[in-house]
């Protein structure tokens, strides 16, 4: 934890120092300009545009660098809140919810009958509407099953 709190301190140290360098080099180029003296300049004004764009190019890929442990961090704990809901359901409802997670959220209501039996199927898909895990849509003569938005979000 310390290490992302060290990380952490850093990315902002370096987007401060890149709105300083911006903000100093524009008073710069700005006082230049005002005062008639903009060709004299060491750096032309028409590469500084460039310049802060690939500078800030290359403050972004420092800080997404710095950053991307935090994002692997809360999608791992999005993926535990799955587990954790996951083991509260009984066998048939996990069975469901594997699959459901194996076809990207969204299975046909006859694939599953094909598992389970068409009663069984459609007592384990009410259990599971009922708590809010799925979502059913009529699609032609049976229905998609699609896990219910707050859990689409969280994958």
């Amino acid at each position: 934890m310390e290490i992302l709190k060290r990380k952490s301190l850093i990315a902002v140290i370096l987007l401060s120092g890149f709105i300083f360098a911006v903000s100093f080099s524009t008073l710069y180029a700005q006082t230049h300009i005002i005062e008639g003296t903009a060709c004299s300049c060491t750096l032309p004004i028409p590469v500084l545009i460039p310049t802060f764009a690939s500078l800030g190019l290359l403050t972004g890929s420092i800080l997404y660098y710095f950053m991307s442990p935090k994002i692997e961090e809360s999608k791992e704990k999005q993926i535990q809140l799955i587990f954790s809901l996951v083991e509260m359901l009984n066998p048939e409802e996990k069975e469901v919810v594997k699959k459901l997670l194996e076809n990207k959220g969204e299975i046909l209501q006859s694939k599953l009958s094909q598992s389970f039996g068409k009663v069984k199927t459609f007592r384990v898909l009410e259990n599971l509407r009922k708590r809010g895990v799925i979502e059913k849509e009529p699609y032609g003569k049976t229905n998609v099953i699609k896990l219910s938005e707050k859990f689409k979000n969280i994958l």
